[in-house]
């Protein structure tokens, strides 16, 4: 899963561990560590079932046929670049927390600009909260690997010198700094959680829908009940997102979501933050995700940001960007003082490239004997 510019878009594609698995037959050894053949088909089991996969052709898909050759190279290169940054942090002794993953998780909202976003990223990639936390929890790993390994500072001349050379990147749009609570109300969530109680079918169409409406009607009045309070007291917006937001990963900050530009919202979303002033708590707003409640707390005319203003966001970057490459290089450094054994050795880089060529060399056959093979027509008789 790739949501944003993170340690593991550096070549890393599939999981730190494969999780169990049926078939333990060791195909490769690492350092006397065994990859086998179930975690393999696990990761490419995922691949294939990927909505994109399922767009290619019947040729693509061949067992033997050079793009799943290649596919197959690959998967097996990121287990064992995998089982070796694993073997890294088992002897670093790194551990994950729980405060670990929600600052990740906030770090990552923060930057693609809000929860909402994050969600429809989420649902558009086909990518669970369990999935989610995965991936966190791997990347965390990762950058406490890096950052135990390599010196990944960046100097205040280094940040100035970027902001210079870049400023284009730093005229920004308008961008407005709000908070909110969200009522959860999705109608397709919502009647597929009552079909799915519906355990014998009994519920005609007619009545799921009335009460997927009285489910809704039920989540509004829950709103505007909200909202009194909170018009009451706009001043304990925070507190009482804290409370009643269930968007619980803004909540556990009363709400807040940060500077964003219109763009990174739903419609309806940004059209009511962009249109409220600094204070003023806006009406129930409604959207795919539910009903919301919402507060400006300032804005940011559209211009070029001062390099106070970036400096932080600039910092964070460049960090990463060395971390990126301290990662590339550690990968280099650990395979090529591994010991890397191929039990199975159709799964070798040679086994592999001996394949793609008895494929290639088939297809060019099978070329060449096409036009002897063609049914005699007026023009070739």
């Amino acid at each position: 899963m790739k949501l944003v510019k993170s340690l593991l878009t550096a070549g890393l594609s599939v999981g730190l561990l494969a999780g169990c698995t049926l078939d333990k037959t060791a195909i490769v050894t690492v350092n006397g560590e065994a990859i086998t053949k179930g975690q393999y088909e696990e990761v490419l089991n995922k691949q294939t079932k990927s909505p994109q996969f399922k767009q290619l052709g019947p040729e693509a898909k061949d067992p033997n046929g050079v793009m799943m050759l290649m596919a197959k190279d690959r998967i097996i290169n990121e287990l064992i670049v995998k089982t070796l940054l694993e073997q890294q942090i088992k002897e670093h002794k790194i551990t994950v927390t729980d405060d670990d993953i929600k600052a990740k998780r906030k770090d990552i909202t923060e930057k693609i600009g809000s929860e909402e976003r994050l969600q429809e990223i989420l649902k558009e990639n086909n990518v669970s909260e369990s999935q989610l936390k995965e991936d966190l929890v791997n990347e965390i790993k990762i950058d406490k690997l890096v950052s135990a390994t390599a010196d990944v500072k960046v100097s205040d001349k280094e940040v100035a010198d970027f902001y210079n050379e870049n400023k284009a990147s730093f005229d920004r749009p308008e961008r407005v700094k709000a908070a909110h609570i969200l009522i959860e109300a999705n109608p397709d969530k919502i009647k597929q959680d009552i079909i799915d109680a519906d355990k014998n079918g009994k519920l005609t169409a007619a009545e799921i829908d009335a009460k997927v409406k009285a489910k809704l009607d039920e989540k509004m009045a829950q709103a505007k009940k909200v909202r009194e309070e909170v018009v009451k007291n706009p001043e304990k917006f925070g507190e009482l997102a804290k409370k009643y937001s269930e968007d619980k990963a803004s909540a556990v900050n009363g709400g807040d979501l940060g500077f964003f530009p219109k763009d990174a919202m739903v419609k309806e979303f940004a059209t009511a933050a962009f249109s409220l002033k600094p204070g003023v708590v806006s009406e129930i707003v409604v959207t795919e995700f539910g009903n919301h409640i919402i507060i400006v707390r300032d804005r940011a005319a559209a211009g070029l940001q001062p390099l106070d203003k970036v400096k932080d966001e600039i910092k964070a970057y460049l960090e990463q960007q060395k971390k990126i490459s301290a990662l590339q290089n550690l990968f280099e450094g650990l395979k090529a003082s591994a010991k890397i054994e191929y039990n199975d050795k159709s799964f070798s880089p040679e086994g592999i490239q001996q394949a793609i060529r008895v494929d290639i060399q088939k297809k060019q056959q099978a070329q060449q004997q096409l036009p002897q093979d063609a049914p005699a027509t007026p023009a070739n008789k």
